[in-house]
């Protein structure tokens, strides 16, 4: 990268967007999901609030005080058949589903034998193999909907959630004045349903998405772009993608846009790309919700959301290309060694995961105190 920019201690996102719009973009590419809503899925909370309205019906779903694990599930004591039904419809349906993804998608991320294994099991890109089982559960459960049922249900997820919202209207609304002609693209993993009421909630132009017969996560990403707005990987075009990249979906965003920036992200973007990639900057901050902002804005000393699992603001850090190869000559060196004999190494696998760990600690060095 020619620049890498970790903001540091909490911002807004017009905030970040005063510092990533220049010069101005012709696109603004948004992730949905844990980028728009901190730390929520939205498109697997649409798939749990379809399991609550076929068991309780409409008037349960507007009882948000009853969620449990998370806003996912909804437990009514007071109608035990129902409740049962529930229960055993949503064991049915998720139960060997959610043990796969704990241990290939969670733990793996946190246990490095295990992780290990996961490439080893799942291949090159273990997160977008072992994450696509629980998405087409959720994908074949949405399709089985009335269409008229699935976007009121899209908004009663959105509308439950906006405490939570990191960007919102107002702030794209901002965006468009001062980037006139900028065209805002969300593309997601979750399904049309969800997709269409954040275009019409966020004021977005378009969008892409999942369905049962495509996921749209990591490359799918770039491929359903490519379809539907080839114009966005034109060598002279500006695009600014924004994603917070849970897990490492979104890494290869890289290769493609110019600049990069990850939210609130448990797996920041590398500031190390490929030679052909367009890249030249990667931002990385963390973004309050509305209601951190609204505790900053009372006094409220303790207004970070308990999820941040007691992330300490740090220092911002800002690199130019010189900067970047004095802090990551030696392990820059190691990595373009491995990615040049990576394909005579008979386990490629074993190459990939190499290859990500160097990736990781690139990050690591440039965030050590």
């Amino acid at each position: 990268m020619e620049r890498f920019v970790d903001h540091g201690p909490p911002l807004s996102f017009r905030q970040l967007c005063a510092s990533v719009l220049e010069p101005k973009p012709d696109y603004l590419l948004l992730d949905l999901d844990k980028t728009t809503h901190l730390g929520r899925n939205l498109g697997e909370l649409l798939a749990w609030e379809l399991c609550a309205y076929e068991a309780y019906g409409e008037s349960e779903t507007e009882r948000p005080v009853r969620r449990w694990f998370d806003g996912r599930v909804l437990v009514d004591w007071a109608r035990p058949r129902q409740l049962v039904r529930y229960l055993e419809s949503g064991a049915r349906r998720w139960a060997s589903t959610g043990i796969h993804y704990l241990v290939w998608g969670k733990l793996a991320s946190r246990i490095p034998l295990l992780r290990r294994l996961a490439y080893r099991r799942f291949g090159a890109h273990p997160i977008s193999a072992v994450q696509q089982r629980p998405q087409m559960v959720a994908l074949r459960h949405l399709a089985t909907a009335d269409d008229a049922l699935l976007p009121k249900l899209a908004r009663n997820v959105w509308r439950r959630h906006a405490a939570d919202q990191v960007i919102s209207r107002e702030d794209l609304d901002w965006v468009r004045d001062q980037c006139p002609g900028v065209e805002i693209i969300l593309s997601s993993a979750s399904p049309k349903s969800m997709l269409d009421v954040a275009v019409e909630e966020l004021g977005a132009d378009r969008a892409t998405y999942s369905t049962a017969r495509r996921i749209n996560s990591g490359k799918a990403k770039i491929e359903q772009l490519r379809e539907i707005c080839p114009r966005l990987f034109a060598p002279d075009v500006n695009v600014v993608a924004i994603t917070d990249t849970s897990y490492g979906e979104d890494h290869c965003w890289t290769e493609h846009f110019s600049c990069v920036v990850d939210i609130n992200s448990p797996t920041p973007f590398s500031p190390i790309v490929p030679q052909a990639s367009p890249a030249r900057a990667v931002h990385s901050a963390t973004v309050l919700t509305r209601e951190e902002k609204r505790g900053r804005n009372n006094g409220d000393a303790n207004y970070f959301d308990a999820r941040r699992k007691a992330h300490v603001p740090r220092e911002k850090i800002e690199l130019d290309r010189e900067g970047l190869r004095t802090r990551l000559g030696d392990l820059l060196a190691e990595i373009n060694q491995l990615a040049a004999r990576g394909h005579t190494l008979p386990r490629q696998w074993e190459m990939a995961h190499k290859l990500n760990r160097l990736m990781e600690s690139s990050r690591a060095v440039l965030t050590a105190p």
